[in-house]
């Protein structure tokens, strides 16, 4: 049983949050291995989707005709693989930064108290409403359409509010320990926002009363490029026995539960990640 850590303390009404270490983190990413199964799979695919079949592969013409710079089956299957390969590292490279920020949110001395968290999922909730809105949808059929139940998506919501809340906070704990600002000049870089607009977008922030928020904001994406860029970073590339355990773990969790594997895959698209704190790059 998780052991419970006590509330922040509030100062001046605005909660403290402090970490248990401020050390670089150190973190390991497994780069994938890609098997022959994979490659298969996704020649394949690609080949469906072009409108041919398995015994299309062993026509030339036809494979040359269907994808440009490949003569034949084999130098497809090379170019899938170096295909696969690179999805894998890049993959691998787009895990560091989660790896790293689950690493620090688990630094937390004190826990966000519940009603931070249902504020949290209040901003996330009203995010899905536009969503609908815009594509002319109320929010259940929204969800439908997406193939997410409303049961699965209050699961999902309530976590993903919880682990925003959390990473949030623990952004502040860094940002106060190593007294890190922001001037508002750096909104160009840490909240994308174009230089020729800045003044007017400042401007309109403090008259409008959400200045506060938006420089909560961008000192939240300092302290967070400050912890990544920190990271201690080890890659264990993947055995062929190890890929092979994946896949067919893989294969078993898709055959018991094919419904939820896909309705996951739904709500990572429906909800998103960091979608309230973070501006996006």
């Amino acid at each position: 049983m998780p052991i419970q850590k006590p509330a922040p303390l509030i100062i001046d009404g605005r909660a403290h949050y402090t970490l248990s270490s401020a050390e670089p983190i150190e973190i390991e990413v497994i780069v994938p291995f890609v098997t022959d199964e994979e490659i298969d799979f996704a020649v394949a695919s690609i080949v469906r989707q072009a409108g041919g079949t398995a015994s299309d592969l062993q026509d030339g013409a036809w494979v040359s005709e269907h994808f440009q710079g490949i003569e034949d089956s084999g130098q497809l299957l090379t170019a899938v693989r170096l295909q696969l390969r690179q999805v894998g590292i890049r993959g691998a490279e787009e895990s560091k930064t989660k790896k790293c920020l689950d690493v620090l949110v688990s630094r937390l001395n004190q826990s966000v108290p519940a009603a931070d968290v249902a504020e949290t999922r209040e901003a996330l909730e009203a995010e899905i409403a536009q969503q609908a809105q815009a594509a002319g949808l109320g929010v259940d059929a929204f969800l439908m359409q997406n193939g997410v139940s409303r049961a699965q998506f209050e699961a999902s919501i309530n976590e993903q509010a919880r682990e925003e809340a959390e990473l949030a906070v623990a952004l502040d704990a860094v940002a106060s320990a190593r007294k890190l600002d922001v001037d508002d000049g750096e909104f160009t870089h840490y909240l994308s926002i174009p230089e020729k607009d800045l003044a007017q977008f400042v401007d309109q922030a403090k008259h409008q009363g959400f200045y506060d928020e938006i420089r909560d904001a961008a000192l939240r994406n300092k302290a967070m490029e400050t912890v990544v860029a920190e990271c201690v970073c080890s890659y264990n590339h993947e055995t062929k026995d190890e890929a092979a355990r994946r896949i067919k773990a893989a294969h078993r969790m898709r055959s018991t539960q094919p419904q939820q594997a896909r309705s996951s895959s739904n709500l990572e698209k429906v909800t998103g990640i960091f979608s309230r704190f973070f501006a996006r790059r």
